[in-house]
C-alpha cells in the first residue's frame, strides 16, 4: 500500500489532523489509523440491518476515497469483515471488524505494510438502535500507549449531500491517548445508509456522494 496525496481518505483526514493537532502528531500513525478506522466504518450499513457485514458494498466521498467491504476472512485465527479504502484504485488501508448482536467490534487496521492489532477489541458502535443522549466508550492500547474512544450521539440534524437528503444522527466522537492526543469529530451517521458526512477538528468537510445499494 502507498501513500497518496491529501486529497483520499483515509489519508486525506490524516493529513487534515496533521495539520490541525500537534498532539495528533505526537499520537502517531497507529492513533490516526485507529479514528479513521471508526469514522469510515459507520459507512457499513445497508438497508438489510443497521449495522449489516454484507460482503461488496461500498461507499465514495467527496474526498476521492473509495471504501469496499468484503470477506469474511481469517485474520489471526478469528473471521473478520474488511473494509477496504482505495484511492485513485489503490488499495490504502484495512479496517477488521465482527458484527455482533452487541454492536459492531474492531479488532485492527493494516496499512503500510504494517499491522495494528487493538488489545482489547474496541467497541466502535453499540447494539442499535442508536438515539440522542446514547454515550459510549472503549480503550484499546496500540503501539505503546492507551487509547480511548468516547462518543456521544448528540441529536438528529438535516444534511443534504450529493447521495441525497437525510436525517443524520450527529456523533461527537472525541479520542484522548496516554501520550497526550486528543481529537474530536463530528460525524453524520444515518441508520441504514451510514456515514453521509463527517467533519474534521478544523473544521473540513468529506461527503458521501455515491454508494452502490
Amino acid at each position: 500500500m502507498r501513500r497518496t496525496s491529501d486529497h483520499g481518505a483515509p489519508f486525506a483526514l490524516r493529513s487534515y489532523m496533521h495539520r490541525g493537532s500537534a498532539a495528533w502528531r505526537r499520537a502517531g500513525v497507529g492513533m490516526r489509523l485507529l479514528v479513521l478506522s471508526i469514522l469510515l466504518l459507520g459507512g457499513t450499513a445497508t438497508a438489510q440491518g443497521y449495522y449489516p457485514s454484507e460482503s461488496g458494498l461500498s461507499w465514495t466521498y467527496s474526498s476521492g476515497e473509495t471504501q469496499q467491504l468484503s470477506g469474511p476472512r481469517d485474520v489471526g485465527g478469528r473471521q473478520v469483515m474488511v473494509l477496504t479504502h482505495y484511492f485513485e484504485g489503490v488499495p490504502i488501508s484495512e479496517d477488521y471488524m465482527q458484527y455482533t448482536p452487541e454492536g459492531v467490534v474492531s479488532f485492527g487496521s493494516a496499512a503500510g505494510g504494517q499491522v495494528f492489532h487493538y488489545d482489547p477489541a474496541l467497541v466502535v458502535y453499540p447494539q442499535e438502535p442508536l438515539a440522542q443522549g446514547m454515550t459510549w466508550t472503549g480503550t484499546t492500547n496500540l503501539s505503546g500507549f492507551n487509547l480511548t474512544l468516547s462518543s456521544e450521539v448528540i441529536g438528529l440534524r438535516g444534511v443534504a449531500t450529493q447521495a441525497g437528503r437525510f436525517n443524520a444522527l450527529l456523533i461527537r466522537q472525541t479520542t484522548l491517548t496516554s501520550n497526550g492526543g486528543q481529537t474530536v469529530l463530528d460525524i453524520y451517521f444515518v441508520p441504514a445508509v451510514g456515514i453521509v458526512r463527517f467533519v474534521t477538528q478544523d473544521g473540513s468537510t468529506i461527503d458521501l456522494i455515491e454508494k452502490n445499494f
